[in-house]
């Protein structure tokens, strides 16, 4: 599967859409700038994932849902498990799994030189 290179231009207004939806649906005020790092973080994550250098127009989807994940576990940084009484919680660490399976159609090989 071939994907075209964005412009810096395209770039930006898809990062700032997908954000902007980000915050409603996390009922993130739209002034608020704490989501903003969450969602560089989860851009981050999903370039060093894939092996790419910049972002292409299907991965913002999954770069939302990883900052939701992060978002919904910034008071457990750290934390793989917790047990309060009987309730026994458990936390993915990294990308969760559902999140890798779809990013997998995207990464790029790696190769070496000889």
């Amino acid at each position: 599967m071939t994907q075209a290179k964005l412009d810096q231009e395209t770039l930006k207004k898809l990062k700032s859409d997908q954000l902007s939806q980000l915050k409603t649906q996390l009922g993130v005020k739209e002034d608020d700038k704490s989501l903003d790092y969450y969602f560089d973080d989860a851009i981050q994550a999903v370039l060093d994932y894939t092996n790419r250098t910049e972002m292409v127009t299907g991965l913002f989807v999954y770069a939302k849902k990883l900052a939701t994940v992060y978002f919904n576990q910034q008071s457990n940084e750290g934390e793989t498990q917790r047990t309060e009484g009987s309730v026994t919680r458990s936390f993915e660490v990294g990308i969760p799994l559902a999140i890798r399976n779809s990013l997998g159609r995207y990464r790029l090989g790696r190769f070496a030189r000889l």
